[in-house]
């Protein structure tokens, strides 16, 4: 009798272990811009420009102060609506950068991920915002 249960609970093991599906986790790809922080390098990086992507909201440092603002994807069109922003002083280039940067940000008509690169095209200008993933 031990023998026969001692056979029953083999084979039962046995067949556990070979009906076991085989899950392959495939890295995903990521396109999203949700949960994703870059620093801007096209133009001023040095000034530590940066844009981080919540569900519907971006916010960042633009040279002196800090920025939020509501956006809007169809596809990848990209739509800036009113930024806010603190309000702190700095020197004349960084004011000058943040004016130019935020203007640029505030144009945007689409966007493009090439790996851990966002590119940023805007309305008023042949220069686009190109960030690095961080």
């Amino acid at each position: 009798m031990k023998y026969i249960v001692h056979i029953l609970a083999a084979v039962l093991f046995i067949f556990s272990c070979s009906t076991a599906k085989v899950t392959h986790i495939e890295e995903p790809k990521n396109d999203s811009l949700f949960g994703r922080k870059f620093k801007l390098v096209s133009i001023y990086p040095d000034m530590d420009i940066t844009i981080e992507f919540t569900q519907d909201t971006i916010h960042g440092f633009s040279a002196v102060n800090n920025y939020s603002s509501s956006y809007t994807l169809d596809g990848d069109i990209f739509n800036i609506l009113s930024i806010s922003m603190t309000k702190k002083s700095g020197t004349r280039d960084r004011i000058a950068a943040e004016i130019e940067y935020l203007n640029m940000l505030q144009n945007a008509t689409s966007y493009k991920i090439n790996g851990r690169q966002l590119i940023i095209y805007t309305l008023l200008s042949s220069d686009n915002l190109v960030f690095e993933e961080f």
